[in-house]
């Protein structure tokens, strides 16, 4: 997908509902997938995490050209261009693409899983090294990792608050201002940040270490999900500036995600349905978030009480 400007620089993967979390130990033998970017083992049925970089090297080869590298003019033809994994770049439309950017492609387009690249490795190639600069403002870095390194943890519903504004309502500006900041820091482009490539980051930007002390206290209070790394939406929470968070808009908007019914105000059901999806927070939690936000008592959050719960510096 591509988003909606006119430089069409904010390209998108989307659609996993097929989608598994790997497991090494197991191969899959489901033959899912649409016949354009299907790895010829899935259609064997014996297959592993070698098909995505198959995949991808069908993606990659159709951004560039806007023509699929395995075709026909039934799904059984297309499949058996796949086995036969035959393709070429004798279209006129590659005379423009550079030899970097194809050996990019071959090499993740061959038969013999064993001799494809890992993603990492595919990571590492010239073509991607060479366009994954990302040009960034000095003085908008040092702003986000201040705001990381300076971020407290919050209550729950503070934080579910912040997240869906940080990952919903920001705008495209700010966020692609964002963007580029974590990519310059995602120095393994996997999507999250470490603890090392933080410190790098500071060291970058300041000419100083930041201690395992602060760095500790930085992912406690950042990393939300305990997984170790800061990912794209706790980054985007953490370093945004407070205030844009805080506009009297965005958490009107908020606050119409928990106002399920929409009669002006928020009750512990109500909380429960957004907090709990997962079934992960207790009814402890919930029952105690609702006692320090409700001012009134009347058991039930009103939009004064919630816009002054994400106001207040104090955390709960």
């Amino acid at each position: 997908m591509l988003e909606a400007n006119k430089e069409f620089d904010q390209i998108k993967v989307i659609d996993f509902g097929t989608a598994q979390v790997f497991d090494p130990t197991k191969q899959l033998k489901e033959q899912i997938g649409t016949p354009y970017y299907i790895a010829p083992e899935v259609l064997k049925k014996r297959y592993s995490k070698e098909c995505d970089v198959w995949s991808l090297g069908v993606i990659t080869y159709i951004l560039l050209s806007g023509i699929p590298p395995f075709n026909g003019t039934t799904d059984a033809e297309i499949m058996g261009a796949i086995k036969k994994g035959k393709f070429n770049y004798t279209n006129k439309v590659w005379n423009s693409v550079s030899q970097d950017a194809k050996d990019f492609i071959t090499s993740m387009l061959i038969l013999d899983v064993t001799k494809r690249p890992t993603a990492e490795q595919a990571l590492q190639h010239i073509w991607i090294c060479d366009h994954s600069k990302v040009e960034v403002s000095e003085s908008q870095t040092k702003e986000a990792l201040d705001h990381l390194k300076n971020f407290h943890k919050n209550n729950t519903l503070k934080t579910a608050t912040f997240s869906y504004i940080g990952s919903q309502l920001i705008s495209r500006e700010e966020k692609e201002q964002l963007a580029k900041v974590f990519k310059s820091l995602d120095k393994n482009g996997d999507g999250k940040l470490s603890k090392d490539e933080v410190k790098d980051g500071y060291m970058a930007h300041y000419g100083k270490l930041i201690s395992d002390d602060e760095v500790d206290n930085m992912f406690s209070a950042v990393d939300t999900d305990e997984s170790g790394y800061i990912d794209y939406t706790e980054f985007v929470v953490a370093s945004i500036n407070e205030k844009v968070l805080l506009s009297h808009d965005k958490l009107k908007a908020a606050f119409r995600v928990f106002d399920k019914d929409h009669n002006g105000s928020i009750t512990p059901s109500e909380i429960k349905a957004v907090l709990q999806q997962d079934g992960s927070i207790p009814n402890e939690v919930v029952n105690a978030i609702l006692k320090s936000v409700d001012a009134n008592g009347d058991g039930e959050i009103s939009l004064d009480e919630f816009i002054a719960l994400m106001k207040n510096a104090t955390d709960q």
